[in-house]
């Protein structure tokens, strides 16, 4: 808009007989502004589907199935630090636990996937709801949707800490899996995100609050020393657990929002890390956490409600620049919405439900999981 003012501006000037100089000078000034302008809007990159005027619509290309051992996928995230190695989570059964798929060279033409199955999965993977992987170091963690990874009618459970070396991660190791770390203080977990490092925030589902992790220095594989792990509770963000849908989450790289799927409550909430204030130290030892830590707090959050409408069952959730997606599990829709104005850009009807996590990709294209389909799809706009 403001070349185009220039240009009006200059135009009147020349005709008018007046200032010539000037005008040439405006004109040339207009060129300059249209180009930071044209360079700027190049910049902005944002995995729409509907940016063909036309909104023809997108194809739909299954990159991984059950010919690669897809088989109930409740989550997938793309390696931080590796290029094109995408990771899916098989929710597995409560006798078998977890497994994953990673797909190296994703939806390229040389792709190959790799399944694995930890040898102590039945504890450290116990029916995982999601996964998360560290920006820093590679690392990666999941939450277990289950209340006692034990089986002993505890509440033995919360995020697990894994290495993304592939030389480390289900491989044999000193003794309890190849996982890196675990800590035991939320049952029922159903989403993950990382903040930093070996910290991640989870969602609480057994005590229905924004839960921070920090597992500080991992204690290698397979060994279980867990007293420098730290617990913060933000215990006024308040969530609810459903029952066969995962609650995931997403940081804003450019705020400090962590948008928060709600499920049990069929909302998106947005917490302000950047906001946050301690309100008293909890015991560090047992019974909530069910291990001995070297920190436990309560903490507070400034918090709002997103959206709580235009859904029937959220799940899944990704930002790309100002805009967040979010997937619908009864349905199949995936909707776009401006994170400034709350308003919806864009809804698009997959037609399928059961989608789980999604995700951009390096392709900057939307690719999801289906539970119910056991299938991992990528969305290419036509």
């Amino acid at each position: 808009m403001l070349c185009v003012r220039f240009f009006i501006f200059a135009v009147y000037l020349f005709f008018m007989n007046k200032r010539v100089i000037f005008s040439v000078v405006v004109i040339l000034v207009g060129l300059s502004s249209c180009k930071k302008e044209d360079k700027k809007e190049e910049a902005v990159l944002i995995p729409q589907f509907s940016l063909d005027l036309e909104k023809k619509d997108p194809t739909y290309k299954v990159i991984a199935s059950s010919s690669d051992r897809i088989a109930e996928p409740w989550d997938i995230d793309f390696h931080t630090q590796r290029d094109n190695e995408l990771w899916v989570v098989n929710k597995g059964t409560d006798q078998s636990g977890g497994t994953t798929v990673t797909l190296f060279n994703a939806g390229l033409e040389d792709q190959v996937s790799d399944f694995r199955k930890d040898a102590n999965s039945w504890h450290f993977m116990a029916l995982p709801a999601a996964l998360a992987f560290s920006k820093e170091n590679g690392n990666w963690a999941t939450v277990e949707d289950i209340l006692d990874a034990n089986r002993r009618g505890g509440s033995f459970t919360g995020p697990a800490l894994w290495s993304s070396d592939m030389l480390i991660y289900a491989r044999p190791s000193g003794g309890n899996g190849s996982h890196l770390d675990m800590l035991h203080g939320s049952p029922y977990s159903m989403g993950i995100e990382n903040d930093k490092d070996n910290a991640f925030w989870v969602f609480d589902g057994f005590h229905e609050e924004i839960t921070w992790y920090d597992f500080v220095k991992d204690h290698g594989p397979g060994n279980s020393d867990h007293d420098d792990g730290v617990i913060k509770r933000y215990s006024n963000v308040k969530v609810k657990r459903k029952v066969g849908v995962p609650s995931h989450m997403v940081k804003d790289p450019n705020s400090d929002w962590l948008y928060i799927v709600d499920a049990g409550n069929n909302r998106i909430l947005r917490m302000n890390t950047g906001d946050t204030r301690i309100i008293k130290g909890l015991p560090k030892a047992f019974p909530e956490n069910n291990e001995t830590l070297a920190k436990h707090e309560e903490w507070e959050a400034s918090f709002e409600v997103f959206m709580e409408e235009g859904f029937d069952s959220p799940a899944g959730i990704e930002i790309s620049g100002k805009t967040l997606f979010v997937s619908d599990h009864s349905n199949g829709d995936i909707i776009a919405y401006d994170t400034e104005t709350g308003k919806e850009l864009d809804r698009l009807k997959t037609g399928t439900a059961g989608i789980m996590g999604i995700v951009v990709g390096p392709d900057n294209k939307l690719w999801f999981a289906n539970a119910s389909t056991s299938e991992i799809i990528r969305i290419d706009p036509n």
